[in-house]
């Protein structure tokens, strides 16, 4: 960058700087070494940043200052303002911060962090959305479960108004893959240097620092998913999967070396070195069909060895260590068949032993002679390859298939590590099956591919170190694990302990959550939160908590209603029952049961309440594939349909041109429409095309007759409009673009615009204009999102501002906010 170009020209000596009593001449004789250097460098820059966080910074500011500010070991709020964060384009704050001196946790970090959170989501997304979602997550991390100080709630260009949150999150993030990860390991290259290496669906694959940063460019195989990746030494990678070939890389130079095994029509099951005693190392390749092949690692051409006898079907390997110069065994999983095999032993195959579900991974353990094994059913076991004998780990996990291992060595213990479909890690003791620590919470998706990366000594802390003020590096010796989740994230953990950096304790996720304002302090809402631990009613007013009575199922739904006048809290359970409270005694008094209604056989995943002629009404959809109607001022039921062929997934009430409608939201792909008072189908279904509907919204249009349209939000990531009254779509169609939509809310701006919000697992908030179909805003959090609900506040002189409020709950918590799409 030439000197016009710098936002500052270099210092003269002898030259004081306006409104610095310091020299320039004092500057330069302090640059004693480089960190001096980037500290100045890094101060000057940012008195060139405006305080006004929607003026744009010199690019200059927005690219390199974090930068400037870690190598200078001023990595703080004061050196980073909040104002070049939205425009921050180094893309790394996580890594900068991990790159920065851990032991100075004086130094006030809280934008930075809260930055860090979500920037690996934070994708293209514009200055407007990159601000509102610091905005977010600094409240969120900054002030959990306090009531609303509207003198903190405004930051100049956000658009939103920080109400309440209770909001804990896994901070251990390394990396976000736009595609799905399928293979994970990891190699040290010829100068020493320790890389993550990963394989994805789309057949890429990519080398990481173990911070995080991509180091080098990507590969590209243009073939299938990589579902096997080999290291060899001299920088060399094997790397194979679905397309049935087997490619060879040298990763520093980011080439293709040959193609040694290519066999369309087949995928590579396995690929594994193994070395018998007295014999060669060799790499074993098996396919799909039970082929089993072998090559040299050095020449890479076939090798004439005996190899085991497989049966026609995928097979799974792993090379055994007997230990000292015997060699190894080969252990074959097919199907529910597990095997080894003994080139010593003239009879070969050694044992066999059965398993309840299939066996997905199998891995050699630093003890010798012993392997662990897990399968579909939720298996996982050590064995003895000589003998069979077996010890299964206690206590054992929940049931579901544990679907990747990785062996380990915990404080000198030989142990392995888990990943199951239930999206945990866990971490077992390979000689007596116990576990070591608890469960590592934080992917939302199962983790697919595990590997090691070696601890630091503090001498070496700048290799791999955490978060500044958050906790001192790994001791050396210590390995950490690190997993890539079916959620494209790589994380990384401490075996034992939690995510590298993980803060507070993860709550449980949310699995009910509704706005049932206003509560006792004039204009703030109600929340009504539940997790696996209970449920709870927040005033966002006053932050305090009233715990619904215990000895009830874990809520699965929540609505509120009046009857006659009564305040009441719905809530639906587990066991499949329904429970009616009053809140007519205040928000901060714990609610009074009145009634039960049973009718549902499995639970109910969504209600409504409204008022028809009179009567309040609540119509319910259950997994049982049932829409019922019941009505709330007899307390009784009045219809039922099982029209919905699968889970009924949400459901609305809308007005139309006819009066008003109930629409449900299916498995099965449909919204179908109903009559409030028969529950008869009221036209034909809506076969929406987007695989499952998992939600449904009424959208009003600035219409004559005040009709209503119905959003339904699919399994593919889409929002359609439809005319309840044609069975017509209208408009065309709004793709959230980071994976399905888990949830629905409308609401109108302070001005009327009339706004629809979507949600799902990406954990972005999107916000459209429904009469122009023009996309406003994203949200990011960085943690899946499965409810949203919206309110309408209007209340001069109260605490909130008069917009309209949004709730968002998930896996991390429960956030409230105020929308402000108009004004600054």
């Amino acid at each position: 960058m030439s000197d016009a170009d710098s936002p500052f020209r270099a210092p003269r000596p002898g030259r004081p700087d306006a409104g610095d009593s310091r020299t320039w001449a004092d500057d330069a004789k302090a640059w004693a070494d480089t960190r001096d250097a980037h500290r100045l460098i890094a101060e000057a820059l940012a008195r060139l940043v405006a305080a006004d966080p929607t003026i744009p910074p010199h690019p200059y500011l927005s690219r390199h200052l974090a930068h400037h500010a870690a190598r200078g070991e001023v990595l703080d709020d004061a050196h980073v303002p909040l104002a070049v964060l939205p425009w921050e384009s180094s893309a790394n704050v996580r890594t900068l911060l991990r790159q920065s001196d851990a032991v100075s946790a004086v130094r006030r970090q809280e934008w930075l962090e809260a930055w860090a959170r979500i920037e690996p989501f934070i994708g293209g997304a514009g200055p407007d959305s990159r601000l509102t979602s610091l905005h977010l997550a600094h409240h969120a991390a900054t002030r959990p479960r306090t009531p609303l100080d509207t003198s903190a709630a405004r930051v100049s260009g956000s658009r939103v108004t920080p109400l309440w949150s209770d909001w804990t999150a896994r901070d251990n993030v390394l990396a976000v893959s736009e595609t799905r990860l399928e293979s994970l390991t990891r190699t040290t290259t010829t100068d020493g240097r320790s890389l993550l290496v990963s394989g994805d669906d789309h057949g890429t694959i990519r080398m990481w620092e173990p911070h995080g940063v991509p180091a080098m460019a990507p590969l590209h195989t243009y073939g299938g998913a990589v579902q096997h990746l080999l290291p060899l030494p001299g920088d060399l990678l094997l790397s194979a999967g679905t397309d049935g070939s087997v490619r060879v890389w040298h990763l520093t130079r980011g080439q293709l070396l040959a193609e040694p095994v290519h066999r369309p029509g087949t995928w590579v099951s396995a690929l594994t070195l193994f070395a018998a005693k007295d014999a060669p190392e060799v790499v074993l390749v098996a396919h799909s069909d039970g082929r089993l092949g072998a090559l040299d690692p050095v020449t890479f051409r076939p090798v004439d060895t005996p190899l085991p006898s497989l049966d026609p079907a995928p097979a799974l390997l792993s090379g055994v260590g007997l230990g000292g110069a015997e060699g190894m065994a080969l252990a074959v999983a097919q199907g529910r068949r597990v095997r080894v095999w003994d080139p010593r032993r003239p009879d070969g195959y050694t044992y066999e032993h059965q398993h309840e579900g299939a066996v997905r991974a199998l891995v050699d353990l630093a003890a010798p002679g012993r392997y662990a094994l897990c399968d579909d059913s939720g298996y996982i076991g050590f064995r003895d390859a000589s003998t069979g004998r077996e010890t299964p780990v206690a206590p054992a996990p929940p049931a579901g298939p544990v679907v990747a291992l990785s062996a380990l060595t915990v404080a000198g213990r030989a142990a392995v590590a888990s990943g199951g479909s239930d999206h945990t890690l866990r971490v077992w003791d390979a000689r007596t099956g116990a576990a070591i620590g608890g469960p590592l919470e934080g992917h939302t998706a199962p983790p697919v591919a595990l590997t090691t990366l070696p601890g630091t000594s503090q001498a070496t802390s700048r290799e791999l170190p955490a978060p500044a003020g958050q906790e001192l590096p790994v001791p050396a010796g210590q390995v950490l694990l690190v997993s890539a989740g079916a959620d494209h994230t790589l994380r990384r953990w401490k075996p034992g302990g939690g995510g590298v950096g993980a803060g507070r304790a993860v709550r449980r996720p949310v699995t009910a959550a509704a706005l049932s304002g206003p509560g006792s302090t004039a204009g703030a809402p109600l929340i009504a939160v539940a997790d696996e631990s209970g449920t709870a009613l927040w005033d966002t007013g006053t932050g305090r908590p009233v715990a619904l009575p215990a000895g009830h199922a874990p809520v699965t739904a929540f609505t509120s209603a009046r009857v006659r006048g009564e305040p009441l809290l719905v809530t639906a359970h587990r066991d499949a029952g329904i429970q009616l409270w009053s809140l007519e005694r205040g928000a901060h008094t714990a609610p009074a049961r009145l009634a039960g209604l049973l009718g549902h056989s499995l639970p109910v995943r969504s209600m409504a309440a409204f008022p028809y002629e009179g009567r309040t009404l609540l119509v319910t959809g259950g997994e049982d594939g049932t829409v019922r109607l019941w009505d709330l001022d007899r307390v009784c039921a009045l219809a039922c349909r099982e029209d919905h062929l699968l889970s009924v997934r949400d459901v609305a009430v809308l007005d139309t041109a006819r009066g008003p409608r109930i629409a449900s939201a299916g498995t099965d792909g449909t919204v179908r429409l109903w009559d409030p008072v028969t529950l008869r189908p009221a036209g034909a279904p809506l076969h929406c095309e987007q695989r499952v509907v998992n939600a449904v919204a009424a959208v009003p249009v600035d219409e004559p007759d005040g009709a209503e349209l119905v959003a339904s939000g699919g399994e593919d990531g889409t929002i359609r409009l439809w005319d309840p009254g044609t069975g017509r779509p209208v408009g065309r169609r709004l793709d959230i673009g980071d994976g399905p939509v888990a949830a629905l809310a409308f609401f109108r701006t302070a001005t009327g615009r009339p706004c629809l919000a979507a949600t799902g697992p990406g954990g972005t908030i999107h916000l459209w204009d429904t009469d122009t179909g023009s996309h406003l805003l994203r949200i990011v959090t960085g943690s899946p999102l499965g409810a949203l609900d919206a309110l309408d506040i209007r209340q001069p002189g109260g605490p909130h501002p008069e917009h309209p409020v949004l709730l968002a709950a998930g896996v991390a918590g429960v956030c409230v906010f105020g929308i402000r799409m108009e004004g600054r």
